[in-house]
């Protein structure tokens, strides 16, 4: 049996918006086999969306699940708002 490398924290921050459920279930542990069967059950942990035949993950549920911020809702890379603006840091005068 295939073992699935860990997640990096570097891939974490350079994920997309939506995830393939193989993708997703390896953020949470679950190989391939388990991932498609959860979907089948509409047991998977996280919501999940169906677009005809194909599965979208929002990476946002999945990062949630986790216990981890989402980019558009951690304060501190955005400066505080929660919108995924920067702040202006330069002063005048």
């Amino acid at each position: 049996m295939k073992r699935e490398t860990p997640v990096t924290l570097a891939e974490v921050a350079s994920l997309p918006v939506v995830l393939g459920p193989v993708q997703a279930g390896r953020m949470l542990g679950l190989d391939r086999t388990t991932v498609y069967r959860l979907l089948r059950e509409e047991a998977f942990p996280v919501p999940v969306q169906r677009a005809g035949k194909a599965w979208a993950v929002p990476t946002a549920g999945v990062l949630s699940y986790l216990g981890l911020d989402t980019p558009a809702t951690s304060t501190t890379t955005t400066g505080g708002c929660g919108c995924g603006a920067r702040t202006n840091t330069t002063e005048e005068g």
